[in-house]
């Protein structure tokens, strides 16, 4: 038998259009959700950001989020756990990758429900490292998927009827060539391949290289493939490909990649950093994440510059609030509540400027109360 496993990676940035949102919705999300909900025997695996789910959420396309709900009750779909906002997960400080998956998990189950389970984890761009294993691992996941062209340039084979295994983290690859076959590339017609024509190919294919055995597949790719890169390909592939998997049911089967966990023997294996954008000569050249930190590009390399000063003025606008909240700035408005302490004149001028940092949106509210304050000392009204 070959089991199949099937990802949709579907994210859009917080600076997305609202045009450009809604003609998603309309040729890609809504359709595909639908198609996944009226089929009993379509099972797909899903990476959704939070960054996506808090578009839906303030955009007003609630029916997407019960489509998503009713298709994990019914365990049509799993999710599987990542960073909010899409960061590069081996190329930040590690407190902030489990900030971006502990905050990915939380709003997602506060608005998925409780079906919302992840058990395994997309990296964004499956650019994978071994930074990220001991994060993933703490935070309870069993799984992470990356890319099998870095796994073959030093293996020189691609696993099927094993998983690999990384300091006792699973990790699936996806078959970056059947993957690209659907998303990226044309028949010699210059026509993208219908979704029967590639079953019947793959299971050739397949039968061939398993020789016998049971084996699997996963074919991973941007959901927005469907309806929006590529016009009408919900009904030209998609269904299509549900029907041809239907018509060889005792070849081939569907299932989300989780389940893959039970079928298939774990193996010790060294799993090498890069992603989905890492070519065979990126990997030789140690130029791992080539779209996103690439040695060769200079503005790759300002622009890192610029997120680490970033990162640390973050950490200094934290330090400054951890002090800012001690204890003493509201002790002597309860032991002297006559006079305003300078030690609380100091305390509040230490909140005014974070806040001043942080969100001055808020700055005329915060100096509105430091006057009230002012007076409420000087009229010796602070009971």
């Amino acid at each position: 038998m070959i089991y199949l496993g099937f990802l949709l990676h579907i994210y859009q940035p917080p600076t997305q259009l609202d045009k450009v949102l809604a003609e998603i919705v309309n040729e890609c999300y809504q359709p595909l959700l639908e198609l996944i909900d009226l089929r009993e025997d379509a099972y797909f695996t899903i990476n959704l950001n939070w960054s996506l789910t808090e578009k839906f959420l303030n955009k007003g396309y609630n029916n997407l989020i019960e489509l998503i709900k009713k298709n994990l009750e019914k365990k049509k779909i799993e999710i599987t756990g990542t960073a909010a906002y899409h960061a590069i997960l081996p190329l930040i400080p590690s407190i902030d990758r489990s900030r971006q998956i502990l905050l990915n998990y939380k709003k997602n189950r506060e608005f998925l429900g409780k079906f919302y389970r992840p058990s395994g984890i997309f990296p964004p761009e499956m650019a994978f490292g071994h930074e990220i294993i001991d994060t993933i691992k703490e935070l309870g996941y069993r799984w992470v998927i990356t890319e099998d062209i870095p796994y073959w340039c030093i293996h020189q084979e691609v696993p099927y009827n094993y998983i690999p295994v990384v300091d006792e983290l699973a990790v699936f690859l996806r078959s970056s060539f059947w993957s690209n076959k659907i998303s990226l590339e044309h028949n010699i017609k210059g026509e993208k391949y219908q979704g029967d024509e590639l079953v019947n190919w793959l299971i050739q294919d397949l039968e061939k290289w398993f020789k016998g055995e049971d084996g699997y597949i996963i074919l991973a790719m941007d959901g927005e493939t469907f309806g929006h890169h590529i016009k009408g390909y919900i009904e030209n592939f998609l269904v299509k490909f549900l029907d041809a998997l239907k018509l060889n049911q005792n070849k081939i089967k569907l299932l989300n990649i989780s389940n893959l966990l039970k079928l298939f023997p774990l193996k010790d294996k060294e799993i090498p950093p890069g992603s989905w954008s890492t070519s065979p000569s990126d990997f030789w050249e140690g130029n791992f994440f080539p779209l996103w930190k690439n040695k060769y590009n200079r503005c790759h390399q300002l622009l890192w510059e610029l997120t680490e000063l970033a990162i640390q003025s973050v950490k200094k606008l934290e330090e400054n609030l951890d002090q800012s909240l001690n204890s003493c700035t509201f002790w002597w408005c309860a032991v002297n509540p006559e006079e305003i302490s300078p030690i609380t004149i100091s305390g509040i001028s230490m909140l005014i400027d974070v806040i001043r940092q942080a969100n001055s949106l808020d700055l005329d509210r915060a100096l509105k109360i430091k006057e009230e304050l002012t007076q409420a000392f000087q009229n010796n009204k602070c009971y």
